[in-house]
This record gives C-alpha cells, sequence and structure tokens, in this order.
C-alpha cells in the first residue's frame, strides 16, 4: 500500500484552530485489514474503536503502544482524518520517540518532519502556551526555570514575607507548592484557612508571593506547564 502522503502532511500539521467532526465510515480500510493480522482480536477490536473515549488496561509488553499508534495510522490512512487533529501524549521523552516514530514507520513517512502533536505532556504544554499563552498571562518568550532557578525564587519568596528558613526548609515547601500545582490548584485555590496546619498556612503564603514573582519575571517552573496548558 502506497498512502499519498502528502496529502496528509504539510502545513496544516502545525495548525490548532477548531476544525469540523468528521464522520468516520463503518468500513475498514485497506491499512487496518492488512496490519490487523499482526493483532490479536482484543488489539484489532481497540484499533478498530474509533468512536468515543476507549481506555485500555494492559500490562507492561502487552502491545499498548502498538495498538495506539495502529489507531492513530488507521484514523488518518483509512478514514483521511488530518494528523493535526490527533493529540497523543506521553510522559516520558523515550516514550514519546517511540510512539512518534512508530507512527512515522506505518504512515511510510521518510521525511524529516517531525509531528508535533505527537510528543510529551510537557512538550505539548509549551507548544501551546507560546502560542496561547496570552490568555493566562504569559507572553509568547516566557522563561523556564529549572529546579536551581525555582529553589532560588522560593528563598526569594522567603525573604520578601521574611519567613525564617529555619522554620521550614524551602525544599519542603517547593514540594508542596509543586504538589499544588500537580493537583490543578493556583495559590487563590490553597488560601490558607483556620483549618490549617502552620505549615502548610506559611506554605500556602509563599506559594501566592513565588507565582507572583514568576508572572512579573514571564517565567514558569515545569509544573507551570502542566497547570496552564491545563487551563487553556
Amino acid at each position: 500500500m502506497e498512502p499519498n502522503y502528502s496529502s496528509l502532511v504539510s502545513s496544516e500539521l502545525f495548525d490548532w484552530r477548531p476544525a469540523a467532526s468528521y464522520v468516520l465510515s463503518a468500513a475498514v480500510g485497506a491499512f487496518f485489514e492488512e496490519y490487523s493480522k499482526q493483532l490479536n482480536a482484543a488489539q484489532a477490536e481497540a484499533v478498530a474503536a474509533t468512536e468515543g473515549p476507549l481506555l485500555i488496561l494492559a500490562g507492561a509488553g502487552s502491545g499498548k503502544t502498538r495498538v495506539l499508534t495502529a489507531r492513530i495510522a488507521h484514523l488518518v490512512l483509512d478514514h483521511g482524518v488530518p494528523l493535526s487533529r490527533i493529540l497523543a501524549m506521553t510522559f516520558s521523552n523515550k516514550a514519546a520517540r517511540e510512539m512518534h516514530d512508530r507512527v512515522k514507520s506505518l504512515l511510510q513517512d521518510d521525511s524529516t518532519i517531525r509531528y508535533p502533536w505527537i510528543s510529551t505532556f510537557h512538550s505539548v504544554c509549551v507548544r501551546l502556551l507560546r502560542q496561547y499563552g496570552g490568555r493566562v498571562g504569559l507572553e509568547t518568550g516566557f522563561a523556564i526555570y529549572d529546579s536551581s532557578d525555582q529553589m532560588a525564587l522560593v528563598k526569594d519568596a522567603f525573604e520578601l514575607l521574611k519567613i525564617s528558613d529555619k522554620t521550614y526548609h524551602p525544599k519542603a515547601v517547593h514540594a508542596q507548592i509543586s504538589s499544588w500545582k500537580n493537583d490543578g490548584k493556583f495559590p487563590a485555590q490553597v488560601a490558607s484557612s483556620s483549618r490549617a496546619s502552620h505549615f502548610v498556612e506559611t506554605a500556602s503564603k509563599i506559594y501566592v508571593a513565588y507565582q507572583a514573582e514568576l508572572l512579573k519575571a514571564q517565567a514558569v517552573d515545569f509544573d507551570d506547564l502542566l497547570l496552564y496548558g491545563h487551563q487553556l
């Protein structure tokens, strides 16, 4: 099978504007008909499921990546869904590269083009924020602070609020801030209360100052990438 790949990958690959709904036919398609010979019954069923949400529960080495990448290829080659309308994310760079390269192989694409929407959660959020960050108060050229930059800013917040780092270690406060962000909570959502422990009350105040300084510097930390990405 020789897919007409030039019609599937173009400048639209980098476009993230809302698209019209795609009505997927029930036809199997040439790709699925051939590739399904390499799948077991459960895998083939998952690849062919193109309507609505799908949860796959399987152990390590059971072929989850194979199913996911085959499903993407099935949507593109058999149903004509533009690759720019498919978002595939994972946590590690290694897993993202594996997923990306398998999709390229299935689509028989030997170009040097990289698919921007098959990547890690953090990379996808960076790309979204570079384009739409103004909606959450970020300029397109925002900086991404590494762990040492983040710790320095936490210590600055201690000094700004005149809180001694002998009271609580900055690393412990930073870990608490990170936990709040991973729970999707902004400073206003963790405001101190009479029922909060002294540590939580102190950390929430530092969180407010820390986040304000980040915005002032037009910078984000790694957790912000997901926090603001989710907000978008």
